[in-house]
This record gives structure tokens, sequence and C-alpha cells, in this order.
């Protein structure tokens, strides 16, 4: 019996205008009156995920940063970082490599930055090194040239991972163990659950982990193609309600919850 649904919110839960389709909200609606839970699984920072959800979603548990972090009621309840010296080292080792680039830090829920970005993101512009005096949960940056780094990434820290999000041009660095599955894995022995108890949703390079090792993994149509190969099936697209009609389909089947809504 799959009872909880973990949700990816870019180009998965969200429409392409960023917005949750009256259709996919009574769904949810009717997904949590059965007492079924939600989980919200994104890329994305704590500060940025409330304004894309309804009242009824603020007090879920987030999966932030893919993973590095899980967010409840507005605590924080579970972290996986960078170490403070892991950090400075890869820090070190990017503006060495890219000295004209423009490098971002995630410490805290809050963005640095080590040059102006043109983008509407609210970040600090600092020297990242002064700054990296705690632990990260993410360094980013963004290029389309990831493939001619394979020297940089290959001294990094064996605690530490890169992950190349081709779709955004995007490369982050985390923590080693920092992914969706794994968050997911720590709520799941939280609720006395496994990952067998989980439908999980997503389309791009950081929900292939959490879509393959849940008990249904759902890739939507505009899933990239990593993704599409490790699901179990694919739903309608993000602008099509895909995520809300798999969901319609498990309670049609009888999927119920376990007695304890995750929003009370």
């Amino acid at each position: 019996m799959t009872y909880v649904a973990a949700l990816d919110l870019d180009d998965t839960l969200l429409r392409s205008d960023y917005t949750l389709s009256h259709a996919t909200r009574d769904t949810l609606r009717e997904w949590q009156a059965r007492g079924c839970r939600i989980v919200i699984a994104t890329g994305r920072p704590p500060r940025s995920v409330g304004g894309s959800l309804p009242d009824e979603l603020q007090g879920v548990p987030w999966i932030c940063y893919n993973g590095a972090e899980i967010c409840e009621d507005g605590r924080t309840i579970y972290r996986n970082l960078l170490s403070t010296e892991d950090t400075r080292r890869i820090l070190r080792r990017l503006l060495d490599a890219m000295p004209a680039a423009v490098l971002g830090l995630e410490i805290d829920d809050v963005l640095y930055l080590n040059r102006p970005w043109q983008r509407p993101t609210a970040y600090e512009l600092v020297d990242l090194l002064e700054v990296a005096d705690r632990p990260a949960a993410k360094i980013l940056f963004f290029t389309d040239k990831a493939a001619g780094l394979s020297d940089t990434f290959s001294d990094l820290p064996p605690s530490a991972r890169v992950m190349v999000s081709d779709k955004y041009g995007l490369v982050q660095i985390m923590a080693r163990t920092a992914d969706k599955a794994q968050a997911l894995r720590f709520l799941m022995a939280r609720w006395g659950l496994s990952m067998q108890h989980v439908v999980a949703f997503g389309d791009d390079i950081n929900d292939v982990d959490m879509v393959q090792h849940s008990g249904i993994g759902v890739a939507v149509e505009n899933a990239i193609a990593e993704v599409k190969a490790v699901a179990d099936r694919v739903t309608l697209s993000n602008d099509e309600d895909g995520v809300g009609a798999v969901l319609r389909e498990l309670m049609a089947d009888g999927c119920s919850g376990d007695g304890h809504p995750s929003v009370v």
C-alpha cells in the first residue's frame, strides 16, 4: 500500500508558469484527507519553497537542496552538509580554475555570490572564502561547458560529489550522500515506514535516485531520459496534471493512509 507521495516541484508538480493547477491542488487535498502523506522534494532552498505552495502544503516536510536539508513546520530536522574544510577546499579549487565565473554558496538558507548575477534571485555579494566558515548545503555555478571541467572535478574531496543538470546548465557540488532518496529514507524511518511506501515523481537528474529507489517511481512526460530510464512508469507532463493523474489512479485503486495525515 503506497501512501507517501514525494513530489519534485519545478517541471514536475508545478506547471511551466510555476503555479499549481486547481485540479492538482484538489487531488492533493483528497490525498491528505485520506490520511496519506506528502513530502516536497526539491533542489530549491527553503526560502523559495513556501511561496509556490498552498496553505495545506506549508506544514509538510520539505526536502531541500536536493536532499541536503529537511524542513518541517519551519524547523530544520535533518542536515547532510559539506564540511567547512571541504567547502573551503572546493571553493579554492574552483576559484583557481574559473577565476571569471560566478560561483554561489548556500549556507543557512542564504545564497552568497562572488560576483553580480543577472537573475531575479536574492543573494549577498561577498568574498566566498570569508563566509565559508560553516558547513554548506551546496556550491553552485552555471555553465554549458561542464564536461570540460573534468580535471577540476576529479580533484574534489571524496566526501563531495558533483551533480550536473544539462537541462539548466547548472553544476551543484554537495556532500556525497546528500540526495533526495537518502533524505526520504530518513523520513520513512522516522515514520516507521520504508521506501516501498513511497510514490515519487521527478523530471531531472536530481530525481534519479528518488525515482529509482521508491516503491513506485514516476517520471513526468517532460522528464529527461535518465529519469525515464529508472521510472516504473511515465505520466503526463507537468502542464497536463501528470502528478494528479497518478495519485487519482492510486486512490481509485484503494490507496489509503496510515491514519496520520502530515497536516494537522
